[in-house]
């Protein structure tokens, strides 16, 4: 009987064992995934500079972008992405992206930890993966309109794939783009006064 209780406790034990434990990340894509997160780190570096190659110098030529304001689901290609880019660069300044700005959802986290990228997919309604290519960033875009002087931010949301020269080659990101034009006209509201 002693045995039986051993056994049963012992397979109680087991079957609650972390499942994720099980999930292993090689150190290739581990090493990918610091890339990637490199990869976007210049992006947004060349983006503050106001550096357009620097800025392209990762994306593909044959990047696909679902850009932040509802189209009817049509993707842009490169040059409707650099003419963007260069939209952004002609109406503000002072741009910088705040990684992982905004509370930790996660109460089991370190509160210090960098929860700006992620990427794979434990579970998923698709396959779940361990796949680096895909890329999660979470952040806030923070910048000054030129005309105005306004200062502002936007909570910012992006999925971005890597093809297998590093370069970005899908960029689907979102944020309250109407949101920048209510906060330049409560600054000229406040500033009236």
């Amino acid at each position: 009987m002693k045995n039986l209780l051993f056994l049963f406790g012992l397979l109680i034990i087991v079957s609650c064992a972390d499942v994720n434990s099980s999930i292993s990340v090689s150190e290739e894509n581990q090493a990918k995934f610091e890339q990637h997160i490199e990869s976007f780190r210049t992006f947004s570096e060349g983006f503050a500079a106001e550096d357009m190659e620097m800025t392209l110098s990762v994306v593909s030529e044959s990047v696909q972008w679902s850009p932040p304001y509802y189209n009817g689901g049509q993707l842009i290609g490169y040059d409707g992405f650099k003419s963007a880019v260069q939209g952004y660069f002609d109406n503000f300044d002072d741009v910088k992206f705040m990684e992982g700005e905004g509370p930790n959802m996660n109460p089991d986290a370190d509160p210090n930890a960098n929860s700006a990228y992620w990427s794979g997919s434990l579970y998923s309604s698709a396959t779940p993966t361990v796949d680096p290519n895909g890329l999660r960033v979470y952040g806030v875009w923070k910048w000054k309109h030129t005309e105005t002087g306004a200062e502002g931010g936007n909570k910012w949301y992006g999925l971005i794939t890597f093809g297998d020269d590093g370069k970005i080659s899908g960029f689907s990101d979102w944020m309250d783009v109407n949101g920048m034009n209510v906060q330049i006209q409560q600054y000229l509201e406040t500033s009236k006064n």
